[in-house]
């Protein structure tokens, strides 16, 4: 995929996102997806059940208000997303939540999604995903 369809699909996803429409972000990703989210804390979302099921549950609360994007960045098959969440906490007050999104972009769908307090963090994720973990003696290969 090219790198302006990787970012337009990317935009689509914040587009959905910001829309609460759960269908059409799912549509967006791989049955596999694996997906770490803002606001969960136990660990990453994998596949379309799990992503939907905790879409529906934002959606069912009201906990996302707004999401927006500051930026769009693509680095090797990932695109880095700057932008914001306005979340309303369990008191009912609304607050904006800055944060640096790692999309990899596999086969025209998102591949994973996490989120990251920093974008060094965002960068070095991204980084990351270019290495092949396989054994081969101890040392990292380039995919």
């Amino acid at each position: 995929m090219a790198v302006a369809e990787d970012v337009g699909l990317v935009r689509a996803v914040w587009v959905a996102a910001r829309d609460n429409d759960v269908d059409r972000l799912v549509a967006l990703t791989a049955p596999d997806v694996d997906w770490r989210p803002t606001a969960v804390t136990s660990g990453a979302l994998h596949g379309h059940e799990a992503l939907r099921g905790y879409l529906d549950r934002l959606v069912a609360t009201g906990a996302l208000v707004d999401a927006y994007p500051y930026s769009f960045e693509v680095l090797g098959d990932c695109v880095i997303v700057s932008g914001a969440l306005r979340v309303r906490r369990e008191d009912g007050a609304v607050e904006s939540v800055q944060r640096w999104w790692v999309y990899r972009v596999t086969g025209g769908q998102v591949a994973s999604a996490a989120s990251h307090p920093s974008r060094h963090d965002a960068c070095l994720d991204a980084r990351s995903q270019h290495l092949d973990v396989r054994p081969t003696g101890g040392r990292p290969t380039r995919r």
